[in-house]
């Protein structure tokens, strides 16, 4: 029997102020050629991280108990599915222009008044199978265009669980079939049937929990420091 361990959803009261997705791999110092010229060589793979930090304080009163709650869980090495805030890493919504099957509409298949259904979450299909541990996918963008580019930041899921990864290379052929190279590599092998996620979550754990809370003032204004999460291989 396969261990699954409970993800916790990030509380979406708690915004931060700065967010920014790595690739995975690590340069590892120290190496020197024949010719004496000193080196780095990259992990392969490596994991993706996750770095945020946070206003000054929290003041709404379901925040600061969202905040309690995000620091104990934690602290005790919790893993937190975390869907990324809009940044520029992420496609800008203006490009995308999203369809109604994109999000999830009311009864009556209208969007809301902002003319967004309920957890926009625009996709793509995946062009073509892709293994485990693959660095190379193929998304079909001929519903968007050349608009994907270096250093964007999409996602996969796949049974449940949810990935990040940074665009590292990527080629258009006549038809907008996006080739890309991705870090870290593909954590589930990839179908025809899957989709590639512009608004993407990825599954963390912190690597500095203890430094994280801040403190609570005055005993309603919960204080959090930056916090540094690191993809969690499951």
């Amino acid at each position: 029997m396969v261990y699954v361990p409970t993800f916790y959803d990030w509380r979406r009261t708690i915004v931060p102020n700065d967010q920014f997705v790595r690739a995975g791999g690590e340069a590892q110092s120290g190496g020197m050629t024949l010719g004496g010229f000193l080196t780095e060589n990259p992990e392969p793979g490596g994991r993706a991280e996750l770095y945020m930090s946070f206003p000054a304080s929290f003041t709404r009163a379901q925040a600061v108990t969202d905040a309690s709650w995000t620091l104990s869980r934690i602290l005790n090495g919790s893993i937190m599915r975390v869907r990324l805030f809009n940044s520029v890493q992420l496609l800008p919504k203006a490009v995308l222009n999203p369809p109604l099957t994109h999000g999830i509409p009311w009864a009556n298949d209208e969007p809301w008044a902002n003319d967004e259904n309920w957890r926009w979450n625009p996709t793509a299909p995946v062009g073509s199978a892709a293994a485990r541990g693959a660095s190379q996918v193929a998304v079909d963008m001929s519903g968007f265009g050349e608009v994907l580019t270096l250093g964007h930041v999409i996602g996969f899921a796949k049974d449940g669980f949810d990935f990040c990864h940074v665009i590292m290379d990527i080629s258009y052929d006549a038809s907008d079939m996006a080739t890309l190279t991705v870090s870290p590599p593909l954590r589930r092998a990839m179908t025809t049937s899957d989709r590639a996620k512009f608004r993407p979550s990825m599954l963390v754990q912190c690597r500095n929990a203890r430094e994280v809370m801040g403190g609570l003032r005055l005993r309603r204004l919960a204080a959090l420091n930056a916090a540094v999460f690191v993809e969690a291989l499951v």
